[in-house]
Order: structure tokens, then sequence, then C-alpha cells
């Protein structure tokens, strides 16, 4: 199998699966993925949709954690693996077994020794799929090397891979609609809001002062409801322009275009304007995209462009915070954004970064802030050095006062 997928390329693996007969997933792998977490013995969680298209024999509550043997190519690393267990804890079908906690979920085991359990595929960009030719099933697989292949993956399936989100080929279009995404203004029916609107939409149903839990966890909560309004807005607007038709390619090719760059507008700045939003509330001093030194512009600089500019402002009170959702292969933009801060602060949505990495940013003076919830993530050796959003608000307010 593996020899007809020997030493193509990113573009011509990603062809293959645009045939009828192929289905595939993406996701981020996080550190639970890769292991740098210790623990090796989860694998990949793996949707039922993408599972029953696949390996069907597997979705079934007949047998208790029924197991399938297969064997994937990695094309991508040249990797043949052999012996991948496929399988579906049941446990939930089984009371009578007594277990402490009932599983219902699929996964997929026995990776060791591929770029899947390497740390520094912690956060890569993960494409798994299924080619059937002539009937024949290869199972395929391959982890993004460079910024430059996730770039290729993700204008290809038209949208940013946030971490913690799995897409698939087989993805259901019969979701229902939230309960909050109901909730929104009539107008949004018939001209799409701007992401600002969106993101204080979400603001006001989920009010900072009466969360009554930590900012990290209303980040996390605002962010999922935020696309899950984006989302059903989109299906909304799209859905009727699809079934209606186009009159030719050309206009197809322009309307699908125009959904893409909106879907990449609203991921390159949801994360950034939801965390303004909590620093107003905060009532941190910030300003957002402050010019420093050519013309570089850091996402947050405390407390403001005046302070930093000027030759006599403490250089301790001067704060800086990047925003980026992946920071794999990204985070060294962030090294040269503001010169007279010393330590710079990163905040993301990766889950989990490899000990190696994490020591390199460290020397270089960059100190990684996530949201707390994902914090399992990171290797324990260095889950004190990095710092919580809770944290980091609490810093600013105490060299603000």
């Amino acid at each position: 199998m593996h020899e007809a997928y020997k030493n193509i390329t990113l573009t011509q693996f990603l062809e293959r699966l645009t045939q009828p007969q192929s289905v595939w997933m993406i996701k981020r792998l996080s550190g639970n993925d890769t292991g740098i977490t210790g623990g090796h013995q989860s694998g990949l969680y793996i949707p039922r949709v993408f599972m029953a298209s696949l390996f069907p024999e597997v979705v079934t509550t007949r047998d208790y954690n029924p197991t399938k043997t297969v064997e994937c190519y990695i094309p991508s690393h040249d990797c043949l693996k052999k012996n991948v267990q496929v399988k579906y804890y049941n446990s939930k079908f089984f009371p009578e077994r007594g277990l402490q906690k009932a599983y219902n979920e699929f996964r997929m085991t026995r990776w060791t020794n591929t770029p899947l359990q390497q740390d520094e595929s912690t956060g890569s960009i993960c494409v798994l799929a299924g080619v059937k030719t002539n009937g024949v099933l290869d199972f395929l697989c391959w982890v993004s090397r460079t910024a430059q292949e996730e770039d290729l993956i993700e204008d290809w399936i038209g949208r940013e891979i946030e971490p913690g989100c799995i897409y698939t080929s087989r993805t259901l279009t019969d979701s229902k609609p939230s309960a909050t995404s109901k909730k929104v203004p009539l107008a949004w029916l018939s001209a799409f809001p701007s992401g600002h609107e969106i993101v204080d939409f979400v603001e006001r149903q989920f009010p900072q002062e009466t969360w009554g839990r930590t900012i990290d966890e209303l980040l996390i909560k605002r962010r999922t409801v935020e696309f899950e309004v984006f989302s059903e807005l989109e299906r909304h607007e799209v859905l009727p322009h699809i079934k209606k038709g186009f009159t030719s390619v050309d206009d197809f090719i322009k309307y699908a275009m125009r959904i893409v760059n909106r879907r990449k507008s609203r991921s390159g700045t949801s994360l950034e304007l939801q965390l303004e939003r909590i620093f107003r509330y905060e009532k941190l001093q910030f300003e957002t995209q402050a010019v420093t030194e050519q013309n570089k512009k850091p996402d947050f600089l405390f407390p403001s462009a005046q302070a930093y500019h000027n030759p006599v402002f403490p250089q301790f009170r001067l704060h800086m915070l990047a925003s980026k959702t992946c920071c794999k292969d990204r985070w060294r933009q962030v090294i040269n954004e503001a010169d007279r801060i010393r330590e710079k602060h990163l905040f993301t949505l990766q889950e989990g970064i490899s000990s190696n990495q994490l020591k390199e940013m460290y020397h270089h003076g960059i100190v990684v802030v996530v949201p707390r919830p994902i914090m399992s993530s990171f290797p324990k050796e260095y889950r004190q050095q990095i710092m919580d959003l809770t944290g980091f608000v609490s810093l600013i307010k105490t060299k603000q006062s």
C-alpha cells in the first residue's frame, strides 16, 4: 500500500483526499496526544462519524470494547506503522461490569515510534485519512513539519485549525443551533455582523460581573459560544446560496473565497478581541497594536505607547502580550516586538508545547500564558513557570497599582 504514496508532496497528498471515496479528519496534536504529559496510553480521540466511515465493524455495542488492528503509512515522514489499535471504549453500555467510570468514545492507540508521539510534533497539524482504491482501504497520516505546510493545509480546508477542534470530511450537517445562537439579533440573518459585534453579543450573554468562575474559564466559554454563533450565522447565509446554485465557475469561486476570507478574518482577530474585553473589565491600562521599534506592533502593550517611548518611564512597569491561537513555529515573531521589554508574555490556546521548545522560549525571555484548564497538556516540569490568564492579569494590576 505505502509504495503508492512514497515520496509524494503535501499537495499531492491533499489531492488524493479530494477523491469521492476519501474520508479525512484534521486536528492539532495536543500534549496528551504526543505524550509530553507522561500519558502515552490513551491515544488519539476519534469522532464517531470518522470511525463509522472507515471502520464500521468497530462501531458496535454488541461486544465489549471492540478492537481492530490496522496499519498506517505516514508519507510526511516515510513511516509505516503496523498494529495501530482502533478501539471503541463502550463500557457505558455494559453497566453489569460495575466499572467506576463508564466510557463511550473512540480512540486510536499504539503510535509509539511515529511522529504522532514525538515531543516536537506537539501543536503540529495531523491529517488522518482513508482512501479507497478499487475497494481497498489505504489508511494514511500526514503530520505537518513546517509553518508553510500548516498554511497549505489550512488553505486547503478553508479555515484555521484551532487547538482542541477536530474537522472531518463527514461533519454532520444537521447539528442543532446552540441556545445562545438562537438569541442573535434578527438583523444579523440578513446582514452578517462584524467580528466586534459578535464578540460584544457573546460578552452580553456571559457578563464578567456575574460569571462567578475564573476569567480563564470565561475566555474559553466565550470563544466556544462565539464560534457556535459564527457557524450558525454562516450556515444560515451560505446554505441557501449553495442550494440556489451558480451561473458560472467564476461566480462560485468568488463566493467561496469571500466565505474563506471571512473565516480567516474571524480566526485572526477573535482571540485578541476576547482578551481585550476581559482586560477592559479588569480596568487594565493598555493599547492594542501600538507601534514600537521598526514599526513592530505587539498585540497588547501595557500601559501605553506613550509610556513605552518615554525613556524615563520605569522599564519594570512596561509589559507586552502577544496572542496567538497556536504558537508552534510562530513564537519567534514575538522576540523583537518590543526591545525595552525583556520579559515578553505570549498567550496561546495551543494544548501543549515540548520541553525543548519551552526551554528555548524562556531562554529568549518569553513567558507562556495559557488558560488554566489546558495547563495539564504541558510538561509537568514547566507548569509552575507557565502563567494562567488570572495570574497575568494580577501581575499587570500589581505593576499598575
